[in-house]
């Protein structure tokens, strides 16, 4: 296992693909970044220094923090399906896979963007200098992102098995989260009471649950509040924010890349398809992992609160 890992990694980092994200991630996180500062009344914030900083309020923080967790989010929604591209072989054609090597591509994908992840965090560093910001809410929104690129992974992998072919999984993955986040959206805004089924929306739309962590600390006035609600507005709705989704989306995301991953494990293992240690494996991992959550079940099952 650990030479097919090896050989997925070298191949995948090799790509030319790789080298691209990891520049165009840092250049689009500065764009973000100085994006926000001049709407903040900032001049060059990568430059500068707690001294220099005409802070009037914390409120300017919360702006930052939300805005670079929802940048770096549908970064890594969006370049994720092109890591797991990356993996495929130049024709396109996806030739049937056994187990170990899907299991290791996806841990190859996974590997690449905790990468992307990982290159962000200088940015994320000036967010201290505006106080009101504790670790846990930035260490929540970091959990979701990060399990935010588990799915992406494990999804694209699948859509990929599914099709067949790169360029038609590509078209096949973007419109799916396209009309899943388009259609969350156009429910939560339009409907003006909160009910289990607009929770269960609003738990599950990776743009809103980058927003839970921080949302109940938002300010509800001041000259940037009004962006802030804005922003609440459209990613919860009238669902109140200071219910903490976000562990619902952790623990359901968990069970759908273990859902996803046998569903691609099957599809792309060679004809004739069998029973093999994998899924064995994978269902004691599964089961396990229903338990833990049946344990647990007081924390993240929020939806009656």
């Amino acid at each position: 296992m650990s030479v097919i890992l090896r050989e997925e990694w070298h191949y995948l980092i090799r790509r030319r693909r790789i080298a691209v994200l990891i520049v165009s991630t840092m250049l689009a996180m500065i764009a973000a970044t100085q994006l926000i500062a001049q709407q903040s009344g900032f001049t060059n914030i990568i430059v500068a220094t707690p001294q220099a900083i005409p802070l009037p309020h914390a409120q300017i923080g919360r702006l930052f923090a939300a805005s670079l967790c929802l940048a770096l989010q549908g970064w890594v929604i969006v370049t994720t399906p092109l890591v797991a591209a990356s993996t495929s072989p130049p024709t396109g054609l996806q030739p049937a896979l056994p187990p170990a090597r899907l299991f290791a591509r996806l841990l190859a994908v996974w590997g690449g963007m905790l990468l992307v992840v990982l290159i962000t965090l200088p940015f994320f560093s000036i967010l201290p200098l505006f106080g009101s910001l504790s670790w846990p809410e930035i260490g929540w929104a970091f959990a979701v992102i990060l399990t935010s690129g588990l799915l992406s992974g494990a999804y694209s992998l699948g859509w990929i098995a599914l099709v067949q072919q790169t360029p038609p999984a590509l078209v096949a993955i973007y419109s799916s989260l396209l009309v899943w986040v388009g259609a969350a959206t156009l429910i939560i805004t339009n409907n003006p009471v909160p009910n289990p089924t607009l929770i269960s929306l609003v738990a599950f739309n990776p743009f809103a649950m980058i927003i839970a962590p921080l949302a109940p600390a938002f300010p509800p006035d001041g000259p940037i509040a009004a962006d802030l609600q804005n922003v609440l507005r459209l990613t919860h709705g009238p669902v109140d924010p200071s219910i903490p989704l976000y562990r619902l989306y952790l623990a359901g995301s968990g069970m759908l890349v273990f859902i996803v991953v046998a569903g691609a494990s099957w599809l792309a293992r060679p004809r004739p398809r069998r029973w093999q240690r994998f899924d064995t494996v994978l269902s004691v991992m599964l089961i396990l992992y229903v338990m833990v959550l049946v344990g647990w079940r007081d924390w993240w099952w929020i939806i009656g609160q």
